[in-house]
């Protein structure tokens, strides 16, 4: 998993620091009750994401992660509040983790099945299926992050 990729990110972010809103460091504690409530464990891409930056967007992208404790009664963009919706309203498997809404009605997820091989995939509510074939964006969160504030910042 690519901590390396999330850190060029972050750098990127501070680049532009004004452009960007994100809720901030998230702890350890919080971070190990978003993994309970789940029943995942996060890739370490994903959980040096959250450890720094929370959630939060820069150059229009929305980055999915923890918000505040209360995992139930949350919202956008609260990775563990949409990731239990969507687990509940669209079949989602409960070993992907919503991280990022692609614009045209699908999101995009982490699979947690193995945190050390952990891709990107889409996941489209009522088209998707919970034992069917989905289509991989990324190897990783870190990769996905990375390219995603790239090609953002490149057509902000």
């Amino acid at each position: 998993m690519s901590i390396k990729d999330v850190k060029d990110a972050i750098n990127i972010i501070n680049e532009d620091i004004d452009l960007a809103d994100f809720i901030g460091e998230i702890s350890p504690d919080l971070i190990d009750k978003a993994e309970g409530m789940l029943g995942v464990k996060f890739p370490e891409s994903y959980k040096y994401f959250l450890e720094n930056l929370g959630c939060g967007d820069i150059y229009g992208q929305e980055f999915y992660g923890i918000i505040k404790a209360d995992f139930i009664n949350s919202g956008i963009p609260d990775a563990i509040w949409i990731t239990l919706k969507m687990r509940e309203e669209s079949g989602l498997p409960d070993y992907f983790v919503i991280v990022y809404f692609g614009g045209d009605g699908d999101y995009y997820a982490i699979d947690c099945r193995d945190p050390n091989k952990a891709p990107l995939i889409c996941w489209m509510p009522g088209e998707s299926k919970y034992d069917g074939l989905h289509t991989k964006i990324a190897n990783d969160f870190g990769i996905f992050f990375k390219e995603t504030i790239l090609n953002a910042k490149e057509n902000w």
